[in-house]
């Protein structure tokens, strides 16, 4: 089987989105079979980072251009140019208008029809414009949880035999890292205290003004936490979105941080806090869940049922529990060792093999039996 990947989001630093296309090309070459052949789709200025060896891949390397560009005149030509002609091609979000080749759409979320407030306006517009004629035209759609996967068949009326669930993975730590490496993170970040910990965008829609006071809160009702600082990893989103929490010197906000540090980050908090309103799947906390930190999330959307029982849930408009379950997170000896323990294995679950798996069995179905390609509008 021939599939075609469109990748040129990594190297974006679109956050989320980037991690997805990165989880979803390495899950299409690790499970790809002796028969199979991959073309894949990268921007300018990115090193393709695929194991060859492992399958018969053609990775092909072309300047980034805007949204619209890409979908329209990019993407096309370089699906319509490849020979032999790919089965299916997958494509994040938005599909391509033409190339004659099935479409596998994936759509991460529908946070834009449901938390409209959250977005500016014509971003609103344009998402629930295009997804929703693209769907209904795509040959199959892919999506990354089953709360995803109900909320697409319930919300636009696809049929459930149209719709396939492909779990993200989260990738273990190389190794565990050494005291030297810490201290130099302190020192180079200024984190001197004991800290709390968010990964993630600004978006409105992860909630992070209550993370903020939910923090505040524990730093308030526990003198254990009194001194610790609340670190926010992450950009913001459409550039528009002020920090919460004000002049609080505890709490500290350092933009985007790169993978190594992200790891380095999130095996030194005390806890990781994710209190979003909205996630397609939420990636953080099974990061987290690898590297022995407790969890406290919210229990929105896909969020229960990525963590299980390996995170304390707390409504995100609940403060006072969140900053409960924060106090026990970091203070309660016997629960922190249970959720180190539930975290472990429940990031063990979410393995590279089982998002190959389910992206492969679906691209076949996909194939098998694609939607009619309708003809191109003018």
């Amino acid at each position: 089987m021939r599939v075609a990947f469109d990748a040129s989001s990594i190297g974006s630093g679109l956050g989320g989105d980037e991690t997805m296309a990165r989880a979803l090309v390495r899950a299409l070459v690790r499970g790809a079979g002796p028969d199979d052949e991959i073309d894949l789709l990268f921007a300018a200025g990115v090193q393709p980072d695929v194991d060859r060896a492992s399958a018969h891949v053609r990775a092909t390397v072309e300047p980034r251009s805007s949204g619209p560009r890409h979908f329209l005149r990019d993407l096309p030509r370089w699906v319509g140019g490849l020979m032999p002609t790919p089965e299916v091609l997958v494509s994040l979000t938005h599909a391509p208008c033409g190339g004659g080749v099935p479409v596998a759409l994936m759509v991460p979320d529908l946070s834009f029809e449901h938390l409209g407030d959250a977005f500016p306006r014509p971003t609103r517009l344009r998402l629930r414009s295009i997804v929703r004629r693209q769907v209904r035209r795509a040959a199959g759609v892919l999506t990354i949880s089953e709360f995803c996967r109900s909320d697409l068949i319930s919300t636009y009326g696809l049929g459930s035999d149209v719709v396939h669930h492909v779990p993200l993975h989260v990738d273990p730590p190389e190794h565990a890292p050494q005291a030297d490496e810490l201290d130099e993170l302190r020192r180079r970040l200024d984190l001197a205290d004991p800290f709390v910990l968010y990964v993630g965008n600004l978006h409105p829609r992860k909630n992070l003004p209550a993370a903020v006071d939910a923090v505040r809160g524990a730093r308030r009702r526990c003198p254990a936490l009194a001194d610790h600082r609340f670190v926010v990893a992450g950009a913001t989103w459409w550039g528009s979105e002020a920090h919460p929490g004000g002049a609080d010197d505890w709490v500290r906000f350092l933009g985007r941080v790169s993978d190594d540090d992200r790891h380095l980050l999130v095996h030194a908090a005390e806890a990781l806090i994710y209190p979003s309103r909205f996630e397609g799947f939420g990636l953080p906390p099974l990061e987290a869940m690898a590297r022995g930190t407790p969890v406290v999330a919210s229990n929105a959307t896909s969020i229960p049922e990525v963590c299980g029982d390996a995170a304390l849930l707390v409504d995100p408009d609940d403060i006072d529990g969140m900053a409960d379950a924060l106090v026990r997170a970091t203070t309660d000896d016997p629960v922190r060792s249970s959720l180190i323990a539930a975290g472990h294995r429940r990031a063990r679950h979410y393995s590279v093999e089982r998002t190959a798996h389910g992206l492969w069995e679906a691209l076949r179905a996909i194939a098998l039996e694609p939607a009619p390609i309708p003809a191109p509008t003018r």
